[in-house]
């Protein structure tokens, strides 16, 4: 019936899987939980030995990472069950009825996404801030409100899939590195014509990165993002509802990347530090954005 599929990176998911374990042990849906590994085997042994202890859990680890896209494909291809659960690593589930949630609208027509929730408090390390405040303002959003956009709203933080779906489309493992592999997998679902169904079955995003790694995964995306578009991996029309990728389109029809890149290369240190304050403003962090890709070579 379900795989549930968890990629993990640098993480202890162990509250995660045996909530997961028993939601689905009550279910009484037959069920596998494959973890894929991509951290550092000597850290993370503890942790996946502990793991294999849980009913249902089978833990895959190797030394040299798959990155993002490949190790999601590579637990799809060890899956067994016609619908595949993909549950990244650092989630939190406080409800005692997700998987119940996901087992009643099972459609093998259908993708279905759970979407993705922050603490209501900030965090009290500081340096948590802007990626909890981006989180809480641009990703947790009502399933309403992410169905006006299917395909734009698709995150592989949480979602099912249907194995046969899946394997139609899987992850482009051209995507190096951080970002945007869940912006062109969603693409992707849309030109094939696959109907993407948003439910408000949210988890909890726990692993918010300080804010100079945020911004270093920030620059990554950008240029995941210039390399897709510099491939014509977006047809015009999902270019224009790509926000990043739209308002550059534009700068760059005007001649003003330049511009951009100059005011980033001279402004970037500034705009750090104030994104790294209290009080981050996400206006500023768009033209972070902006700059960054703006300075791609």
């Amino acid at each position: 019936m379900l795989s549930v599929l968890i990629p993990l990176r640098n993480w202890n998911p162990c509250s995660l899987v045996e909530t997961l374990a028993g939601q689905l042990i009550k279910s009484g849906a037959p069920f596998e939980i494959l973890i894929s590994d991509d951290s550092d085997p000597v850290n993370s042994q503890p942790i996946l030995q502990e793991l294999r202890k849980v009913h249902g859990v089978i833990c895959y680890s190797r030394n040299i990472p798959l990155g993002r896209s490949a190790n999601r494909n590579f637990l799809a291809t060890r899956a067994k069950y016609e619908y595949l659960l993909f549950i990244d690593g650092d989630a939190g589930c406080d409800t005692e009825h997700f998987i119940e949630n996901y087992l009643d609208k099972l459609n093998p027509a259908n993708v279905l996404c759970g979407g993705t929730l922050y603490q209501q408090e900030p965090p009290d390390n500081p340096e948590l801030i802007l990626r909890w405040k981006y989180g809480r303002s641009r990703e947790q959003t009502t399933a309403d409100q992410r169905q006006k956009h299917p395909w734009k709203s698709f995150s592989t933080f949480n979602f099912l899939i249907p194995s046969a779906v899946f394997n139609k489309i899987r992850f482009d493992e051209s995507v190096k590195g951080y970002g945007h592999e869940d912006t062109i997998f969603g693409v992707h679902l849309h030109l094939s014509g696959v109907n993407i169904v948003h439910l408000n079955n949210g988890l909890l995003h726990l692993g918010l990165e300080p804010c100079t790694s945020y911004l270093e995964k920030i620059r990554e995306s950008g240029t995941n993002l210039r390399s897709l578009a510099s491939r014509n991996a977006f047809p015009e029309t999902y270019s224009e509802e790509i926000s990043l990728l739209n308002s550059w389109i534009r700068l760059k029809k005007l001649g003003l990347t330049s511009l951009m890149a100059t005011w980033f290369k001279y402004r970037r240190k500034s705009i750090e530090k104030r994104l790294c304050g209290p009080d981050p403003s996400l206006l500023l962090l768009d033209l972070y954005k902006l700059g960054s890709i703006s300075s791609i070579d």
